[in-house]
């Protein structure tokens, strides 16, 4: 399978104008696209945590959209990738609870960050997220579309029969378990600009006029 270019991922994208989810509508007008409580670009020590500047970003928009302040990180390289979190979530004084995945989880999870380069490794953390979800529970997998493997583990992802909501956002993708919603799959572009809207307006419209 090969990765989907971001040329790709905008030509198949929407923006608020292509949401008919009022879920997804009102997360993406007032989280993704929220200028406010941004991660600042400022150098941070990625590594091989899996993480990178849009997926904090992303990451954090989410946490403070639905307030989302019971984390737990799991799969390849975690602890490095929690120390990074929390790092951020210091700069925005956010007052997060995380989770050890060593120790049994009082309640459910709101948010987790599943790291990974394979769908094995991805499959293996979601199968040790899943007796700690509810429908309020957000998952994030970085890096969606960084090699053949990683599209199968978002493919992997989307198929599974508790998963019930994606998002994907190049970068990222976003994962929810509302029980008793229909399956849907979203692409969204998390950056906006009236000559991109504008250009891929066109290109819509000329797709169902051809």
């Amino acid at each position: 399978m090969k990765p989907l270019s971001y040329t790709q991922f905008l030509w198949k994208s929407v923006n608020l104008h292509g949401l008919h989810s009022p879920f997804i509508f009102a997360f993406a007008e007032q989280g993704l696209y929220n200028r406010y409580n941004i991660i600042k670009k400022r150098k941070y020590d990625f590594g091989n945590t899996g993480l990178n500047y849009e997926i904090l970003k992303t990451l954090y928009k989410t946490i403070f959209y639905f307030k989302a302040y019971k984390l737990i990180v799991l799969g390849d390289n975690a602890i490095a990738a929690t120390e990074i979190i929390q790092e951020a979530g210091k700069e925005q004084n956010a007052k997060i609870w995380f989770f050890s995945p060593n120790a049994p989880i009082p309640g459910t999870i709101d948010l987790a960050y599943l790291s990974g380069n394979n769908s094995e490794s991805i499959q293996k953390s979601l199968a040790q997220l899943l007796p700690n979800v509810s429908d309020t529970t957000v998952c994030i997998i970085g890096n969606i579309h960084s090699s053949a493997q990683m599209e199968k583990a978002w493919d992997d992802i989307k198929k599974d029969p508790n998963v019930t909501v994606t998002i994907d956002t190049y970068h990222s993708g976003l994962v929810f378990f509302r029980r008793g919603q229909a399956k849907q799959h979203f692409i969204i572009r998390t950056s906006t600009s009236k000559f991109l809207d504008a250009l891929l307006g066109i290109k819509k419209l000329w797709g169902l006029l051809g």
